[in-house]
């Protein structure tokens, strides 16, 4: 195992074999979605989704950061669903430091409010890594940070939680 304490360079990218599914309701279903609730900034997805083909590609890694468990499986199939590999997930500042050390993700989505600390003080501590990981905070607060103190954090951007689905996730984590 290579040894990349001290080496600048993002994570290689990781060649895989994707799945490319096509979103569909379930049969008989009365809800086609489910989500995060629309009232709390959130958004919503279809429920299932059908396999229909295969694509070889090239992916970036997502590690996400966020204290509530929906938000991270709802976040994760947006990520997922948009060609990024989600490598990893935390609800906490010292989890999601000793995940990114362990997988050194190329990238964080990162919730600014987070049960020992705030997602800004994390963004600093990502971004210092020696590979240095792209961070965009994210909050259901669409005023949770001004652009300054994102811009000291370290990190590329902040979305609200309930623009995510709409947001340039390619522009800010990579080409996918």
């Amino acid at each position: 195992m290579d040894d990349h304490s001290g080496d600048r360079r993002p994570p290689d990218r990781k060649a895989i074999v994707l799945l490319v599914e096509r979103l569909e309701p379930e049969e008989g279903s009365s809800s086609a979605e489910y989500g995060y609730p629309p009232e709390q900034g959130g958004f919503s997805l279809p429920q299932r989704s059908v396999a229909r083909g295969i694509i070889c590609g090239m992916l970036d890694s997502v590690l996400i950061v966020d204290d509530d468990p929906a938000f991270r499986a709802l976040a994760g199939r947006l990520l997922s669903d948009s060609g990024f590999a989600v490598v990893g997930e935390a609800g906490s500042i010292a989890t999601a430091l000793e995940m990114a050390r362990r997988v050194r993700p190329s990238a964080a989505l990162v919730d600014v409010g987070l049960p020992d600390g705030d997602g800004f003080a994390l963004a600093r501590q990502l971004t210092a890594l020696p590979w240095q990981p792209r961070v965009v905070l994210t909050s259901m607060h669409p005023n949770a940070g001004s652009s300054a103190e994102v811009r000291r954090s370290g990190a590329l951007a902040f979305v609200h939680k309930g623009d995510l689905p709409r947001a340039p996730l390619t522009q800010w984590f990579g080409a996918a």
